[in-house]
Parts: structure tokens; C-alpha cells; sequence
């Protein structure tokens, strides 16, 4: 999907950089499904930021990917703050549940 063109969906929403709000969104929520699968399996002790920083890091590949192999996409590098910034915000959200569903009695 991160090649691909939607079209107009989503057209009439009048929110000025809507597909920055995509980006944050997809990403936050990748990085909570990707830590709570990695965690689970107890790939790495470390596994927090092999998500993040693969997450990271496939965000940027898809941008450079954009460019390179697509017509109607262009890279914009306001594209990988917001997913870093998403991946960023995801995993903090789900560092901060676990860390309080591990305190609770």
C-alpha cells in the first residue's frame, strides 16, 4: 500500500496535510502491532527499538521506493517525520501501557 495511489479518497475532508495524520496513524499503529508480536515471542531483549528503528527505516525505504519505482508518487521527506514521528509516539503509548498494566495489582 505505501506505493500505491488511493485516488480521491478522502477529498472532501478539508484538513490541510490530511495524508501527514495517514502517516502518524499508520505508523503509531504498526509499531504497537509489531512490539506486542515481537514481545510476545521474546525475540530480543532489545525488541523495543529493533521496531522502532526498523520502522523507522522502512518508512524510509518506501519514500526513497516512491521515487524510484512510481510515476504518480513522490518522495516528501515531511512524509518520514511523520511516520517516525507516529512510530515514535507508538511505541512510547505502548511502552507506557505495559508498564502500567505490570504495576497493577
Amino acid at each position: 500500500m505505501s506505493l500505491a495511489t488511493i485516488g480521491d479518497i478522502g477529498s472532501s475532508i478539508p484538513i490541510e496535510n490530511k495524508d501527514k495524520y495517514v502517516h502518524f496513524t499508520f505508523y503509531f499503529i504498526f509499531v504497537i502491532v509489531w512490539f506486542l508480536y515481537a514481545n510476545k515471542t521474546n525475540i530480543a531483549k532489545k525488541v523495543k527499538w529493533i521496531v522502532l528503528f526498523s520502522a523507522i527505516g522502512y518508512g524510509v525505504l518506501m519514500e526513497i521506493c516512491q521515487g524510484l519505482f512510481t510515476s504518480n508518487r513522490t518522495p516528501d521527506v515531511l512524509d518520514v517525520i511523520a511516520n517516525s514521528l507516529g512510530a515514535i509516539t507508538g511505541l512510547l503509548f505502548i511502552t507506557m501501557i505495559l508498564k502500567k498494566h505490570k504495576t497493577t495489582p
